[in-house]
This record gives structure tokens, sequence and C-alpha cells, in this order.
């Protein structure tokens, strides 16, 4: 191999590297404070806010790109405003298209999920070690960092290591932030391939990305075993006090958890619900006369296109039988680890995770290279073996609520296998079922990175056709046929969810 190759590959891995971490770390520094005023804090809105937990598995990263744009681009809400008020000729926010423009969309896009995580696992434990430490006289800070903070070990881990690999892999916002000349692994793999289908030139990166997500996948699964010691759960109703209003706090702590409140909800609002509310906006405005006036011809055209209605149908039956096969399989490998009582086995528990240790673009060419040409069926089945870990996830949960007295007394008076599994398992995995087909119907509907590489003749789906919108400059249009991919997605989560009574969203991007 050539060394100079090699060192390009390993600079390129390092600097993805560095991109995913400090996503990460932004998507901490919003979604744990958050978690921790949502788990303790009774404030406006708060169920409000805990419902976009689900933002990173329903609105596609497409879509956040196109958000960010919307409000943050050369063109943007933001600039448009400055601008007019300033009196300005050149727009004054130009981060976007840079390394700080994709760490803060990513870290925005996937804090929700932060939250969500530790702000369920924060709510359940019990007080009595912090007020016993507050007894013997301990300060809130010395409580958080030696009492609290531990036990929150487990779920820190199930948001950090999912957060990380969906930005490790992240495709979409690099491939339309990223300054010429500086790319990340997933991105370059695909243009490099794209461009001269060098195999030889990627196959330092391939090696870098795999071997650094495959040992994120290993401590993730050593997490999630550490996670199932519990440090105790309060089966009391959880009482929560408003901003400011525990009784235990001094006049200063107060003072700064207002400023800290205030602070981070004006950083979820500005760089959340602002852009996500300018995609909205963009959709339905047009510029005319150097004025922007609100129309809905954007939609008109999209309703009036023979290519978009084929592409929406393309991705209804693409996501919903995806959904469906990820289920299938997901309850298929579920009951027959909890029939063989095979919940605590490693290697069981971690088989289910190896998918995410796949790129999706090299995973691509590779199919690509063994069956010469994409098509409909072959993405259906790539997309499956990516997203089924989303759904083993959530139908394990709900087999897992089986009272092991059940399960006993099914093994004696069931005729078979077959018999308990009918009876007894898929009833009380149903509603987890409709669960898992919400988040991989939503995200198979979001992915344009396979369709994109796999490049099917006379197919497209909304996603790709979304894109293919913005890089030919049509923005409004491609944010019109956004929102409409956006509300598809929502719509199928919301109703899943809503059957199987969840206000929470998923625990972890597995």
């Amino acid at each position: 191999m050539n060394p100079d190759v090699f060192l390009s590959g390993a600079e390129t891995a390092f600097y993805t590297l560095r991109i995913a971490l400090l996503s990460t770390a932004v998507a901490f520094a919003a979604g744990f404070p958050a978690a921790f005023f949502c788990a303790k804090r009774q404030f406006p809105l708060r169920r409000f806010l805990l419902s976009f937990s689900s933002v990173p598995f329903c609105i596609p990263a497409l879509i956040a790109a196109l958000a960010f744009v919307s409000f943050f681009g050369m063109n943007g809400s933001l600039n448009v405003l400055l601008m007019r008020i300033l009196g300005l000729k050149e727009p004054p926010v130009r981060f976007l298209y840079s390394a700080a423009g994709i760490v803060i969309s990513q870290g925005f896009y996937n804090f929700p999920l932060v939250m969500a995580v530790i702000s369920r696992a924060w709510s359940e434990l019990p007080d009595e070690p912090e007020r016993a430490a507050r007894t013997l006289g301990a300060g809130e800070i010395r409580i958080f960092l030696t009492v609290t903070l531990p036990r929150l070990y487990g779920a820190i881990g199930a948001a950090f290591l999912p957060v990380f690999l969906a930005c490790f892999f992240s495709f979409m916002l690099v491939l339309i932030f990223a300054k010429p000349g500086t790319s990340t692994l997933e991105v370059e793999i695909f243009q490099t391939l794209r461009s001269s289908l060098d195999v030889r030139a990627v196959l330092p990166m391939a090696f870098f990305e795999t071997v650094i997500a495959f040992s994120a996948v290993v401590l993730y699964s050593a997490v999630l075993r550490k996670k199932t010691v519990s440090a105790g759960i309060d089966f009391r109703r959880i009482r929560r006090v408003p901003v400011g209003g525990a009784l235990f706090e001094s006049g200063k702590m107060r003072t700064a958890e207002f400023i800290l409140f205030f602070s981070v909800m004006l950083l979820i609002l500005f760089f959340f619900f602002c852009p996500f509310a300018g995609i909205v906006i963009s959709s339905f405005s047009e510029r005319r006369g150097g004025t922007l006036v609100f129309t809905l011809s954007q939609y008109k055209r999209l309703f009036a296109s023979d290519s978009f209605r084929a592409s929406a149908v393309s991705s209804v039956m693409t996501a919903a039988c995806t959904g469906f096969l990820c289920c299938l399989l997901s309850f298929t490998y579920s009951s027959f680890v909890k029939m063989n009582r095979l919940e605590r086995s490693v290697f069981f528990q971690s088989l289910p995770l190896l998918p995410m240790a796949f790129s999706s673009v090299v995973f691509s060419y590779i199919v690509l290279a063994l069956f010469k040409r994409g098509n409909p069926l072959l993405l259906v089945l790539m997309q499956t073996f990516l997203y089924w870990p989303i759904a083993y996830r959530q139908i394990q949960n709900g087999l897992n609520q089986i009272q092991p007295e059940t399960e006993n007394a099914a093994l004696v008076l069931s005729k078979n296998r077959a018999d308990i599994i009918r009876r007894i398992y898929f009833p009380c995995a149903s509603r987890s079922i409709l669960a898992a087909f919400g988040f991989c119907f939503a995200v198979s509907m979001g992915d344009a990175s396979l369709p994109l590489v796999l490049g099917i003749p006379g197919f497209s789906t909304l996603a790709l056709y979304t894109y293919r919108l913005s890089g030919s400059y049509r923005f409004n249009q491609s944010c019109a046929s956004g929102v409409i991919l956006g509300l598809i997605c929502i719509i199928v989560m919301s109703l899943s969810l809503k059957v199987c009574g969840s206000e929470r969203g998923s625990d972890g991007r597995t």
C-alpha cells in the first residue's frame, strides 16, 4: 500500500474523529442541562420539548441540512433580517459552510436524543442518596459529582455512543457544509469511488472507519451490559419543582439555575427551533423582484410534477417494506433469544449491533460490486440490514416485560414453541413492533445516501428527489419537498407511538 495514501487516510480519519467528538460534545452541552430541567424541574412547554426526542429518527439529516441553510445560509432568514436592520450589503453570518457549521448542525440535530435518554434515567433515580449527603453536610457540587453523576454513567454512555456513531457516519450534512479540500471518511470514500472507482485509494479510509466504528460498537455493547445493573428506581410519583424552586438551594444557586435555564433554552430556540421553522417559511416563500412574497407556488409545482409523485410513492413503498422486514427479522431474532434464555449472552446481544459498524457508502459499493446494478429490492434489503438494530432494541424491550412465571406456564401448557410465539410473545411485543415499524419507516424514508450511491435507473425516493432539487439551486422547492417528507415521517412516527402508548422516544440508535 502506498504510504502517502495511508497517511492521507489517517489524516482524514483524525479529522472525522475530531468532527464527530466535537459534534457529540455540542449535543451534550445542550442535551445534558436540558435533561436535568426536564427530569427535575417543572416549566412551561416541558412536554413539548420532550416530544422532540424522536427528531433524529423521524426528521432526515437532509431536512436538517435544509433547515440550517434556510436560517443560517447566505440568503437565509437570519442574514436577510440582519442585513435589513443593520443596512449591510454582505451577509454577516458565514459560519455554516465550515467545520463549525458541521459541528453545530450535527450537535443540535442530535441533542434531543441525549436529552431524552438522560432525562428518563435521571427522573427514575431515587432522591434518598442526595438527601443523605446533604444531611451529612456535603455541598451541591460535590453531591452531583460523587452521588448523582456516577449513577448516570450508564445513561450517559447509552446516549453518547449512538450520537457519536451518527456524527461519525454523517453523510448528508458533511456533503453539503464541508469546505472545499476538507472532508470526512464517509464523504471522501463516496466522492473517490464515484469519480475514479479506485478501490485501492479508499482502502485505508475504509479500514480506519471500520476500526473506529467497530471499537465504538464494542464499547457501546459493554455500556449496555453495565447499564442493566440498576442503581434503584423510585416508584413513587415524581414531584418536580419550578426552576429555581428547590428548598435546599441558596440564593446564588437559584440565580445560577435561572441563568443556566434561560441560556440553554435560548440556544435550543436559536439553533434548533428557528432553523426548522425557517424551512417551513422558505417553503411558502418566493423571491420576486428582490423581495420575498408568501406563495403556495412551490407546493403547486411539486404536486404537478410526475417525478415528484413517483418519488413519493416509491419512498412510501420502500419505507413500508423496509419497516416490515426490519420488524420481522427483529421479532424472529428477539423470540429466539428470549426462548433460549440468551438475554445475558454477550455474543447474541452484540450481534445485532454489528450493522452499526458498517459504513452505508462502503456497504453500498460492496453490494454494487457483487450485483453490478442497483434495484429497488436491493435497496430494501440493504436498508433492512442496516436499520434492523433500531427495531430490535424496541421489540426486545417489549419481550423483556414478559414475567418468568408466564413464560414457564406457557412452556408447560403450549403444544410447541410456535404456539408460545403466537399466544404470548407476539401479543406482548405487538405495541413495540408498531413503534419499531414507525422508527424504521422514518429512517428509511429519510435515507438519501443509499439511493444516491446505488443510482437505480428510473427510480428515485423523496429524499433523493429533495437532495437533487437542492443541488439544482431550487432551494425553496426543495424546502417544500422536505416539509412534505418530514410530515410523512412525523405522522407515521406519531401514529405508531400513539398506538403503542409511548410518550418517550427511543433510548438509543439501536
